[in-house]
């Protein structure tokens, strides 16, 4: 008796489909997947142009301290406003809010390319335009990061966020090589152009297609319809310390906050002593320096991926403290290296772990908030994350120049392991409850 013709194999899943299943799976969703695209392009030119102020005041006044007064002109705010800025995250729709604060910053960078052009932009006015960045973004972080769960499925929650961090740390990357090559391009540009100089002609470009990147992210929203977004929460009233008082109430949570802010003011530090680090550690250059930079934002990538495509509930506790173990290895490891090759890769391990942390940690507070409160709660996040730049720059720099590098990265280290146990209590005594 004849046998009987085997079945067809079933086709198989090429990678494309694969990463659509599992890495990139919130993209399947309408609303996020506008959103998304919209950042991509808005993200993009914020970075490109923080990098392009920076070196464009620099080069006007030489003065090494301006990164960090324009850093703290911007972030001042979101510091003293940003309990407000969620307060009315939770108050007035968000779609409708997010869509105010990016015509703002559009407004902001044509303002600012406008003032550079006609060469107004000086100290006072571009410190001016930096506070007022700040107040806007006071404002819109806090509803930006309250909007994720509305475009997406729970299920999906922590895909999404880690899809957030992904493109973030993309943009981070891509953008300051956009504005380097629109200051290349200057330079061939700027003599066609009587007296004009490449550096403010480059400036001027950058803040010009950023102001213009800002209509990608309208026009996303203005596509985007999520149901009930004509109105605010109903239970949203209330006081702007609201989040302060649910995080007091739910402890763990409180914790969380409290151990992110430790292990930002810890980890985040290590970009501030990598100039010193390789010229005092490794006796090597510049080159050498851009390396080891790009080494933590790779490490970041690739937990961004991690995070987007293993992420899940149960999975949670396991990466909060794998994330703060590898940060205090990565930074242990750097203190104790002698070469590029191990170097580099204990910056990519301090990146991966701060980013595994980051996105997990910012995920578990958006699954456990309820919707009335998840402006006030995520603008503590979000101020969380702001104050631990300023703390951890300042402490780092101040420590190294009386202590050295390598004994302050000891000392990080430390830090961050002690935040890693801590993080194994809380996750094993207590719990955190979705």
């Amino acid at each position: 008796m004849d046998s009987e013709p085997p079945s067809p194999a079933p086709p198989r899943k090429g990678l494309l489909a694969a990463l659509k299943a599992t890495t990139f799976r919130s993209l399947r969703h309408r609303n996020y997947r506008l959103y998304f695209l919209g950042q991509i392009v808005s993200f993009t030119g914020t970075w490109m142009q923080s990098a392009a102020l920076m070196w464009l005041m620099y080069d006007r006044t030489g003065d090494p301290r301006w990164p960090s007064w324009l850093l703290v002109a911007q972030i001042g705010p979101t510091l003293v406003l940003g309990t407000w800025g969620g307060h009315l995250a939770d108050r007035h729709p968000k779609r409708q809010l997010i869509t105010l604060t990016q015509a703002a910053f559009l407004a902001n960078a044509a303002l600012l390319a406008a003032a550079v052009a006609a060469d107004l932009a000086v100290a006072a006015v571009v410190l001016t335009l930096q506070v007022v960045t700040g107040v806007i973004q006071a404002v819109d972080l806090p509803a930006r990061l309250a909007f994720v769960p509305d475009l997406v499925p729970r299920e999906d929650l922590i895909n999404a966020v880690g899809l957030n961090s992904l493109l973030f740390n993309s943009a981070r990357a891509v953008g300051p090589a956009v504005a380097s090559g629109l200051f290349w391009a200057a330079k061939g540009f700027a003599p066609l152009l009587p007296g004009s100089h490449h550096v403010t002609l480059g400036a001027v470009l950058c803040f010009a297609l950023n102001a213009l990147s800002f209509v990608a992210v309208l026009a996303a929203l203005r596509a985007i319809r999520v149901p009930g977004d004509a109105r605010a929460h109903g239970g949203a009233a209330g006081s702007a310390w609201d989040g302060v008082r649910y995080l007091w109430e739910h402890r763990a949570l409180g914790a969380l906050v409290a151990l992110t802010l430790l292990l930002c003011v810890f980890g985040w530090p290590v970009q501030t002593l990598l100039p010193a680090y390789t010229r005092t550690r490794l006796g090597l250059a510049e080159d050498a320096y851009g390396l080891l930079v790009s080494a933590v934002g790779a490490g970041a990538l690739v937990a961004a991926l991690a995070t987007a495509t293993f992420g899940t509930v149960g999975r949670r506790a396991g990466f909060l403290v794998a994330g703060a173990a590898a940060a205090a290895g990565g930074l242990f490891g750097l203190s104790a290296a002698g070469a590029m090759p191990t170097a580099a890769a204990c910056c990519g391990c301090v990146g991966f772990g701060l980013i595994l942390f980051l996105s997990t940690g910012q995920s578990t507070l958006q699954l456990a908030v309820p919707d009335a409160r998840r402006g006030r709660v995520m603008a503590l996040w979000a101020i969380t994350l702001s104050a631990s730049a300023p703390l951890g720059h300042l402490f780092a720099g101040e420590a190294a120049a009386n202590f050295g590098v390598v004994p302050v990265l000891r000392g990080m280290a430390a830090g961050a392991g002690v935040v890693t146990v801590a993080l194994v209590a809380l996750v094993t005594g207590r719990g955190l409850r979705t």
